[in-house]
């Protein structure tokens, strides 16, 4: 593993799971990482440590698992993406707390989680997470976007909502029709979409959490169990897109909506840097 340098308890880290097996993507997850899906001609997991820089992070843990050496190869230390990345192996996939668990050794301050299969546009919108964070000091502060149908998310109850932020008082992972009645407010329902800031106390409650569906460990167990426990949570509703490359129809969406505005000189010139920056780095140590 390597050490960053500096004092680790003064800075915001990311984390980023990359490690799950991307069923829904086959054929082409069954080859290729699903975080290595090309959007605008960028692998997604790159999408996602821009979503981190932006936000002004500069050091990230990626929990990598079997099949996942292409992404370390693309992202390698991270310096061509101007972060410092390092990598945590899950030796088995049990579920996004359990992925989490496997950085508890290395994480001693708050931090970032962001899942590799997703991202944020606009990118910035992490600044927002981390600033509400800081202000309230929960355990864990959610960004929430909303939806009219809950089905096949994981959802939050907020306490009161007031310029799209607020308390969190209940969360629950799929929620049933009827379980999900509860949750709603002015009319939408407020789904976690895969950004999340945590507290370090966070990582007890993932080590009390029992397994669920399949024996996985739920982070939204996690976070029930740290609220049944008197710990504070917050939420910030998503201003702009939440972008999600699990299946095959998010994926074609997502490429649809950004493509309607993207400026595409200025993108290609973006990409042909990265390229020489990368082949000038290959000539110059021999590669």
């Amino acid at each position: 593993m390597k050490e960053f340098a500096g004092n680790m308890k003064n800075d915001i880290i990311g984390l980023i799971p990359a490690a799950g097996s991307g069923t829904r993507l086959y054929p082409f997850a069954r080859a290729v990482p699903k975080e290595m899906y090309p959007i605008l001609g960028k692998a997604v997991i790159e999408h996602c440590v821009d979503n981190l820089r932006a936000g002004g992070i500069k050091k990230i843990f990626m929990v990598v698992g079997y099949q996942k050496g292409a992404l370390m190869d693309y992202i390698g230390d991270g310096s061509f993406f101007g972060v410092d990345v390092a990598y945590v192996y899950q030796m088995k996939r049990r579920g996004l707390g359990h992925a989490i668990l496997q950085a508890k050794e290395w994480i001693d301050s708050p931090f970032v989680t962001l899942l590799g299969d997703s991202f944020i546009e606009p990118k910035n919108e992490i600044r927002e997470l981390i600033r509400i964070h800081k202000k309230h000091r929960p355990i864990a502060t959610l960004m929430l976007f909303g939806v009219k149908n809950p089905k096949g998310y994981g959802v939050a109850k907020f306490r009161s909502l007031h310029d799209g932020e607020g308390e969190i008082v209940k969360v629950r992972e799929k929620p049933t029709a009827q379980q999900a009645s509860e949750y709603r407010i002015n009319g939408d329902y407020y789904a976690m979409c895969g950004a999340y800031i945590f507290d370090p106390r966070i990582f007890s409650y993932l080590e009390k959490t029992r397994p669920g569906a399949k024996g996985e460990i739920q982070v939204t167990d996690a976070i029930s169990l740290a609220l049944r426990n008197g710990e504070k949570v917050h939420g910030l509703v998503l201003k702009g897109k939440y972008l999600d490359i699990g299946k095959w129809k998010t994926i074609l969406n997502t490429e649809k909506e950004l493509l309607n505005f993207l400026d595409m000189d200025m993108h290609i010139r973006e990409r042909e840097r990265m390229m020489s920056k990368i082949r000038k780095h290959e000539r110059d140590n021999g590669n």
